[in-house]
């Protein structure tokens, strides 16, 4: 699969790659790939497993799972006497993926007993979220989390304005929700972008599309989960990269806040009053550097703490900042910006984005970084432990997260 595939519901198939298929029991990473939860598939060339299993010996499987309206938006409440819409259906579709890894992988060499699951983005998003999925414990024993942004989960209340709003789009009025299910696949994609692009502006750092508490498949908050020791057993590593927000800056819609205007309101949306105090605290605010640290920090990196400093209290918990840059990103002025680390922990530098990168004259460099990177990604899989084996913490190695 080539990833450049038209969006459908038809789209729960996954890839695996492993160096043999014998009967070693090989540990198992399976892939969540990010992108906003309307964008991405498991089989684009940047994710593409092959090194990865080979240099750590480990079985890496990558999925596929609903996006947009497709996957997660909820009409539970909206829907028509006899009509039945189940909500979370990306998140469920993950959870389906991980029961027929468990099922199966031991046919491809893997241990199904040894999972560990690892996304960025709305895939760092997905791996937090399903931390806290009772249907999905015991599907997996490690979780590696790059880039999460934790508190993207929802509410019914607050997810029903993007539904409802959907519909507007679409023309549809109530008591007829029904017609969702007769159109054509296309126009709800469509009409998912429109909602994503109206509500960068209307909200800015809060996605249209995400996880919605619904009680029961989700029944809290993830990190009000966790804060209460209801997800146990499974270590975590989290992190973020130095310069998340410069790719958003070039994006339309940038999804999160990247000027003053957004800074603005998005504080209006959620704390007005604490505006002054936290844009006061970024030194030269507001100039740019300053407003694409405030973006980062109430987005990436501030959730992340939140949720690994709570998670730390019952489970072990390491995290990670992943600052490097190449020339090419260097002159870009993207730095070690969102997804950076992808192609490092894959080392698909021969991806269209690993090219990018390694553009000018970086490679020997950024392999160097790749091995390292794919050296703590496959220790935690192995064995729950980022750093090596009777190594002790030093200057290179990765410290765990305690608790005060």
């Amino acid at each position: 699969m080539s990833g450049n595939e038209k969006m459908d519901e038809d789209c729960l198939f996954l890839n695996i790659w492993s160096p043999r298929a014998d009967d070693k029991k090989r540990p198992v990473m399976v892939w969540i790939p990010g992108g906003a939860y309307i964008t991405g598939a498991g089989s684009l060339d940047m994710y593409n497993g092959r090194l990865l299993a080979k240099n750590g010996d480990v079985v890496v499987v990558s999925i596929n799972y609903r996006l947009g309206a497709l996957g997660y938006l909820d009409f539970t409440e909206l829907a028509d006497e006899g009509e039945i819409f189940e909500n979370n259906l990306g998140l469920r579709d993950q959870v389906a993926s991980l029961k027929w890894v468990k099922e199966n992988i031991e046919a491809f060499g893997g241990d199904p007993d040894n999972v560990t699951i690892f996304g960025e983005s709305a895939g760092g998003n997905a791996v937090t979220t399903l931390l806290t999925v009772p249907s999905a414990r015991g599907l997996f024993k490690q979780a590696i989390a790059e880039s999460p942004a934790p508190t993207s989960v929802y509410g019914k209340g607050f997810a029903r304005q993007f539904s409802e709003r959907f519909l507007e789009i679409l023309g549809i009025g109530k008591g007829e929700i029904h017609r969702l299910k007769t159109l054509p696949v296309q126009e709800i994609v469509a009409a998912s972008h429109r909602l994503l692009r109206e509500n960068s502006q209307a909200m800015p750092g809060s996605l249209s599309f995400g996880p919605v508490v619904d009680g029961d498949f989700l029944p809290d908050y993830p990190l009000e989960s966790i804060r209460s020791g209801k997800a146990k057993g499974i270590s975590l590593l989290i992190g973020t990269n130095r310069d998340e927000a410069t790719l958003f800056d070039q994006m339309e819609p940038p999804l999160i806040p990247t000027n003053t205007a957004m800074i603005h309101k998005m504080f209006e949306n959620t704390d007005p009053e604490a505006e002054e105090r936290i844009t006061n605290a970024y030194t030269n605010y507001p100039e740019k550097e300053a407003v694409l640290g405030i973006g980062r920090d109430a987005t990436f990196h501030i959730p992340s703490v939140w949720y690994a400093e709570a998670y730390s209290r019952f489970e072990k918990t390491w995290m990670y900042r992943f600052d490097y840059k190449t020339a090419a990103m260097r002159i870009s002025k993207l730095g070690a910006t969102h997804g950076m680390e992808i192609p490092f922990a894959f080392q698909t530098f021969d991806s269209a984005f690993g090219k990018r990168i390694v553009s000018y004259g970086s490679r020997s460099a950024a392999l160097k970084v790749s091995h390292r990177m794919q050296g703590h990604w496959v220790n935690f899989a192995k064995y729950g432990n980022p750093n090596p084996r009777k190594v002790k913490f030093g200057r290179n190695m990765m410290k765990p997260t305690t608790t005060q």
